[in-house]
């Protein structure tokens, strides 16, 4: 797959930048876009989107929103003309703090950076970058072109429009402030925010699940205009018993005869009678007016519908306005009652005249959009026709040409395919004078070559040179972790046995007890921002019935111990935050499958897309073959965990697996039992710090846990991890099963 090109970005808190690109192509000369487009995203605190836009036949500027001091990631991805999207830009976002507060305008992004990008001609190949000042002068002198063209016709319109009561948007009068003050236009700059409320308080109360109605319908008191971002919504909560759980609220509008999510709230948690509950949304919901929505009250991360009892007032019955209970279909409304609500709502930069508002940034922008596009189509469509009629007139000589020309491929077809050496029963082929290559030949799958009996030929000091030097690469590219034996903690009567501090031990489990074995490695933290972890494998095993739980990456975990084999030992933290990191629990139930000789093993991953749709779990099934004195996880002598490139955090890619590594009689001694989602090299950390094993004793004897040190894997120049590709070729895939749902936890607690 295509690799990005890294590119760090530094912008100052609150200043929208631009980033200027011009695109390239391998050769140097200026490559054409046309029908291409880009998308990106920051991350933040969440998911913010940057404004992407190509600007000519081989340009393209990206522009960074107004951004809080911190650090945070990004990527931008290209869609070519025929839909397939390539990773193009990926990197840090760095952004310093400022003294001077921000001013509150929105004024237009400063082109900070420019890049020549270089797109590879194959798909494997990597995007390559070269920063090119001259880029921001061409930048800055075709938007002062633009500029001057739409201040020209703007101008030409003027008087039409001042006579006729039509006025411009604000951000034409801060480009032409004299031009409309001479035509005796004065305008005035609505921004900022509106409060707006349904009523009242009242005593009245009702039970709502949900809320429809039309964005801008007359329950909803104050400065609404066309085009506005909801950020909050307060409820005041009455109800009997209190609401302990943690709940948001949804935001569904309807688009094609169907309702559609279009913005979730942050939770809030343990509501009693009487309080005021605010709902944030985070950047804001875009809605305009007329919008006919459905607001829904959710409980937990299961996103349940749930009805509380909130204040409300009295509005008339009317169609699209009332209580619902669902939005899974459209209901039918009829209610007498509405929430009483405080809304506030950020709009965008306008104009208004005597209070009025008149026109958007956002209703102008698009307009001059609609009418470039318009423009191109219409360009386009006449070449296309103009090629038409002079393709038409060559037609019928082409398709004679073509049905004399497939005949003598035909011919020609039948003759090479009689001329071809045939392969014998045996699979042997034989070529007349032996083989000639005039070019490399492909040997990926290896070629027996024998070596000379005697004293070493050069090809032999050759292949021993080449493998002593990637047994030197893989050495250095690779550290050690050692176990902290001193901080092993087991619970219930588990004893712990070291044998050398830092190195080895083992934990003894009675009969008919049950432990929770927690142990960290200690390491070097050789990382700094990024991390360029691509993987871990660590000594381990249990001699009966255990679980396995680590987690990778970002955010931190919650260890929950003495709970049943099936419960989860580690879970997201923070009441399920949503983070970039994710889960991985392994279990082994010990229990020899007689028929197929062999026994199962079960993976569950826990990762988060998004904030949106929350945690999943996959659930990985897999079958080792073992006989009766190759008992499993008897013989695990490693656990292995490794990538073969850095994981996306807003999508699902098999960029990592887990292998055991067994001991005994069997025919293998690697199996891949999972493939996984992986992880960011973002402020990934050292990858696994710790790991937690679940122990119920059922046996008839003790139960050991044997653990030593472990060794991090890290990417080599290029981003890639040929210890993942060479485990896959020698490893033997196990996997039979895979399946994702969202997460549901189990917590079910072991008697003592």
């Amino acid at each position: 797959m295509r690799q990005a090109a890294n590119y760090n970005i530094h912008a100052t808190e609150s200043l929208p930048q631009s980033l200027a690109l011009h695109f390239i192509s391998p050769s140097g000369e200026d490559m054409d876009i046309s029908g291409m487009t880009l998308r990106g995203a920051v991350v933040q605190d969440g998911v913010i989107m940057l404004d992407c836009a190509v600007t000519g036949a081989s340009t393209a500027l990206v522009t960074w929103p107004r951004l809080a001091s911190g650090c945070g990631a990004y990527d931008i991805f290209l869609t070519d003309a025929s839909g397939k999207e390539y990773p193009l830009l990926k990197g840090a976002v760095h952004v310093v703090s400022r003294v001077t507060p921000p001013d509150g305008t929105e004024e237009a992004a400063a082109v900070a950076g420019a890049l020549d990008v270089s797109i590879p001609e194959t798909e494997d190949g990597s995007v390559t970058i070269v920063e090119n000042p001259s880029i921001v002068v061409e930048e800055l002198v075709r938007q002062a072109e633009a500029a001057r063209d739409e201040a020209k016709r703007f101008v030409e319109t003027l008087e039409g429009q001042v006579k006729s009561g039509e006025l411009v948007n604000e951000a034409v009068a801060n480009k032409l402030p004299a031009a409309l003050k001479d035509a005796g236009v004065e305008l005035e700059a609505a921004t900022g925010q509106s409060t707006l409320s349904s009523g009242d308080a009242a005593d009245t109360w009702t039970i709502v699940g949900g809320y429809a109605m039309t964005w801008g319908d007359e329950i909803l008191a104050g400065h609404l205009p066309d085009s506005c971002r909801l950020t909050s919504i307060s409820t005041v909560y009455f109800f009997t018993d209190p609401a302990l759980n943690q709940y948001c609220l949804r935001i569904w509008r309807l688009t094609d005869g169907a309702y559609s999510l279009i913005g979730t709230s942050a939770y809030v948690s343990n509501l009693s009678s009487g309080q005021t509950a605010t709902w944030v949304f985070t950047p804001g919901v875009i809605l305009q007016r007329g919008d006919k929505i459905i607001i829904q009250v959710c409980e937990g991360t299961e996103m349940t519908p749930y009805a509380l009892g909130m204040h409300a007032v009295l509005t008339p019955s009317v169609p699209g306005r009332g209580l619902v209970t669902e939005v899974a279909n459209p209901p039918t409304v009829n209610g007498t009652m509405a929430p009483l609500m405080t809304v506030v709502v950020d709009y965008d930069d306008g104009i208004t005249l005597g209070g009025m508002e008149l026109a958007t940034a956002r209703q102008l922008d698009s307009l001059g959009r609609d009418v470039r596009q318009s423009s191109a189509i219409a360009e386009a469509a006449a070449r296309t026709a103009g090629q038409s009629a002079a393709t038409a007139s060559t037609s019928a000589s082409d398709a004679a040409t073509s049905a004399t020309a497939a005949a003598n491929a035909a011919t020609a077809a039948q003759q090479a395919l009689e001329a071809m050496p045939q392969v014998d029963a045996s699979g042997n082929m034989t070529l007349a004078g032996g083989l000639t290559a005039a070019g490399a030949v492909n040997a990926n799958g290896g070629i027996n070559i024998p070596l000379a009996v005697g004293a070493a030929t050069d090809t032999a000091a050759v292949n021993r040179m080449y493998a002593a030097g990637m047994a030197g690469v893989t050495g250095i590219l690779t550290s050690n972790a050692f176990l902290n034996t001193d901080a092993i903690t087991a619970s219930g009567s588990s004893t712990v046995t070291k044998t050398v501090p830092y190195h080895l031990a083992g934990i003894k489990i009675p009969k008919g007890t049950h432990s929770t074995i927690q142990a960290k490695f200690e390491v070097s933290n050789p990382q700094w921002n990024y991390s360029s972890f691509a993987g871990f494998s660590f000594l381990w095993r249990a001699t009966n019935a255990a679980k396995l739980s680590f987690g990778i990456g970002r955010g931190t975990k919650t260890v929950r111990p003495d709970l049943s084999i099936d419960s989860y030992s580690i879970i997201p933290a923070n009441g399920l935050a949503y983070n970039h990191g994710e889960i991985l629990d392994i279990t082994f139930d010990n229990v020899r499958n007689t028929e197929r000789n062999g026994y199962t093993v079960r993976v569950r991953e826990i990762f988060a897309l998004n904030n949106t749709d929350s945690w999943q779990v996959k659930t990985t099934t897999s079958f080792i073959p073992a006989s009766q004195n190759e008992p499993v996880p008897w013989t695990v002598c490693k656990v292995v965990y490794q990538q073969k490139s850095v994981a996306s955090i807003a999508r699902y890619e098999d960029t990592g697996a887990l292998w055991l590594m067994l001991t005994g009689g069997q025919g293998y001694n690697l199996y891949q039992i999972a493939t996984c989602r992986g992880v960011s090299n973002f402020e990934t950390g050292v990858g696994i710090s710790s790991w937690v094993t679940d122990v119920v004793n059922n046996a008839g004897g003790d139960v050991s846990v044997y653990a030593g040190i472990g060794e991090y894997t890290y990417y080599q120049p290029g981003g890639m991890n040929p210890v993942f590709y060479s485990l896959e070729a020698v490893g033997v895939n196990a996997i039979e099963s895979e399946e994702t749902a969202g997460f549901e936890d189990i917590n079910v607690p072991l008697e003592s």
